[in-house]
């Protein structure tokens, strides 16, 4: 048998469907098993067999339980709400845009492999890097096995020296654009004085590989295809709307904290009147101005013998943490500019004959957002992105707050560790955290693989990649551990973007 988990919190035993061995998605018999199990006992069962919905009946039994976790039926309202969106939050099931990080990993490694890098790049294939080369820049990387449709889109691919060692589910990006960069940093003034021609010449193209990635990158977070859609796929709009009716005082604003670069959530948002603080002022030249989300919007109505103050609802404060495709750092201040201009930026970088020549020092033009890098950690204390995080962590311990989280994997442990620390020492702090998936309802707890000691067998690297699929990463399973510990925590099964059974259902009346 294999277990799907739905629900779980504090109070409340994990609520799962059971399905049969082989099979993917639960069936009617399934849904009706889980409701003979649990509504049966709990309502009265006068109900006909014959025309009883039981799936309908398993997701409002559960939108019951996430309605009694967040007090609707006792009217609790918030002083503070926070939404915080993952990559998860702009996967749309079916379409081409809204990839996770593990699938854009992918995505371009492919395309190096197979010398497919679009008609915009007008650079000979010998002006990049090999997927040869490439896989120089991985430790390790002389050991990889490639599952077999992937193997067979490459030719010649290496065979591995130890076939036990495997890329878990996704080409490494993140260790990849890390090394370019240290690559280039350590090289870049050696370089400047070197007669030798042959590394100068693979030092530019070691530039263009990683320009050409941050490209890639760009193009799969703007959405070209999205007017082409005859239904608009993203479902922030309808999720920001439920959270803000639960706010307490229109004088409040719901924060939403995004690692995403895409313009996912302000596209949901102009279908309505919304008013959105992003960080930057109204003029101009609209640069970044922290104070700016402190700023409400409200008006003055005169009575007989009174003044009031009317605030304007549907006001959110965005935080952007790992910044945006529309931001830009013009060498003085970061500021928001069309996509146009980023992209050419961008493609310029790439395509420059002369771009090794640029110093990794000059921010000039730089494009804001932090890429995924060893290095993020680093760029999150630079501007604006330090002051994003400090006004995300200053709300997470504000009192009588609620953080509801969408498609976040708790992977990023300097985000992950600021939500932990916050609800250890913030007693009104209440969590639901919602993904695709919430793993493996019993919390148990492996010891972490340690790089100073011998590697493991072949036998323990397979039960720890197998425990890690079971119970996800040690961010995930301390929150886990939080909430049997009887922490006000929840998780749920359930995606932005899913208009059926996804969060907003869940969260609505």
């Amino acid at each position: 048998m294999n277990n799907i988990n739905y629900y779980r919190d504090a109070q409340n035993l994990p609520y799962y469907l059971q399905l049969t061995d082989g099979s993917l998605q639960p069936s009617n018999e399934t849904f009706k098993e889980f409701c003979e199990k649990y509504i049966d006992n709990d309502a009265n069962n006068t109900k006909d067999e014959k025309t009883r919905d039981y799936e309908r009946e398993f997701y409002e039994f559960l939108k019951g339980k996430v309605n009694d976790f967040l007090g609707k039926s006792r009217n609790t309202s918030y002083d503070h709400i926070v939404l915080l969106l993952g990559a998860g939050a702009s996967v749309v099931e079916g379409k081409n845009y809204g990839k996770t990080m593990g699938q854009l990993a992918w995505e371009i490694f492919n395309r190096i492999s197979q010398k497919n890098y679009g008609k915009e790049i007008t650079l000979d294939n010998g002006d990049l890097l090999s997927y040869r080369e490439v896989l120089k820049f991985i430790p390790d990387s002389e050991k990889i096995t490639l599952d077999k449709d992937t193997k067979e889109k490459i030719e010649n691919f290496p065979e591995p020296k130890d076939a036990s060692v495997k890329w878990k589910g996704t080409f490494p990006l993140e260790e990849l654009i890390s090394q370019l960069d240290f690559y280039i940093k350590g090289n870049e003034q050696l370089l400047k004085l070197s007669k030798d021609e042959s590394k100068k010449k693979h030092f530019k193209r070691v530039c263009n590989t990683k320009n050409y990635i941050i490209y890639e990158i760009f193009k799969n977070v703007k959405y070209d295809n999205l007017s082409e859609d005859n239904e608009f796929p993203f479902n922030h709009m309808a999720v920001v709307l439920a959270l803000t009716k639960l706010l307490k005082s229109l004088s409040e604003k719901l924060t939403v904290v995004t690692t995403n670069y895409d313009l996912a959530i302000e596209s949901s948002l102009a279908k309505r009147d919304f008013t959105v603080f992003n960080g930057f002022n109204l003029t101009d030249d609209s640069i970044f101005d922290e104070s700016s989300f402190d700023w409400v919007l409200s008006k003055k109505v005169n009575h007989i013998n009174t003044e009031e103050v009317i605030y304007k609802p549907n006001m959110i404060n965005l935080f952007k943490i790992h910044g945006s495709i529309n931001w830009i750092f013009d060498g003085a201040n970061t500021k928001e500019v069309p996509i146009d201009r980023v992209e050419q930026i961008l493609l310029s970088n790439v395509n420059s004959k002369n771009n090794s020549e640029k110093s990794s020092k000059d921010k000039k033009d730089e494009v804001r957002m932090i890429f995924p890098s060893t290095n993020k950690y680093m760029q999150s204390y630079e501007e604006p992105y330090f002051d994003l995080m400090a006004r995300f962590q200053e709300e997470l311990h504000k009192s009588n707050t609620l953080l509801v989280t969408s498609g976040f994997s708790f992977g990023d442990d300097h985000i992950s560790r600021m939500v932990i620390n916050a609800i250890k020492h913030n007693s009104s702090l209440k969590c639901l955290f919602t993904d695709y998936g919430i793993y493996n309802s019993e919390f148990y707890k492996y010891l972490e693989t340690d790089s100073n000691k011998e590697k493991s067998t072949e036998i323990d690297n397979e039960k720890l990649e197998s425990e890690e699929n079971l119970y996800g990463n040690k961010n995930w399973r301390e929150l886990d551990s939080l909430r049997n510990e009887g922490y006000d925590i929840a998780f749920l099964k359930a995606t932005m973007n899913d208009k059926e059974h996804g969060l907003a259902f869940f969260l609505r009346g």
